[in-house]
C-alpha cells in the first residue's frame, strides 16, 4: 500500500511540475523560433546557401580518425585475433588515405 502511495505521489508531483513548467515558460512564436534548425544554416532568406564540400570532407576524415583512435586503444588488451583485426584495420585506413590523396581531397585550399 505504501509503494502504491509513493508511486501515485511521484506521478502527481511529476504532472504538477510539467504543468507549472508549461505555464511559466516563455513562448516565443517568431519565424526563427518555429522554423527547423538544419546544422547551423539560416533557414530564413536565400535557400541557395550551401556549405563547402572541403569542410564536409575534413569533418568526415576527423570522424574516421576519431574512430581509429578508439580502435587503437583496444589493441592494448590484445591477442592474436585482435592483432589480425588491427592489421586489417590499418590496411583499410591506409587504403582510404591513399584514395583521398589520389582523388585530391586532402587539399586544404578552398
Amino acid at each position: 500500500l505504501v509503494l502504491i502511495m509513493v508511486l501515485l505521489f511521484t506521478l502527481v508531483l511529476l504532472l504538477a511540475f510539467y504543468v507549472i513548467n508549461f505555464v511559466l515558460s516563455i513562448k516565443d512564436m517568431g519565424k526563427n523560433k518555429i522554423s527547423a534548425f538544419e546544422c547551423g544554416f539560416v533557414s530564413v532568406g536565400k535557400i541557395q546557401n550551401s556549405f563547402s564540400i572541403h569542410f564536409f570532407i575534413m569533418m568526415l576524415m576527423f570522424v574516421i580518425f576519431d574512430l581509429e583512435i578508439v580502435m587503437f586503444l583496444g589493441i592494448l588488451v590484445s591477442d592474436l585475433s585482435s592483432y589480425v583485426s588491427f592489421l586489417l584495420m590499418i590496411f583499410f585506413i591506409l587504403g582510404g588515405f591513399y584514395m583521398e590523396w589520389w582523388y585530391g581531397k586532402l587539399a586544404w585550399v578552398i
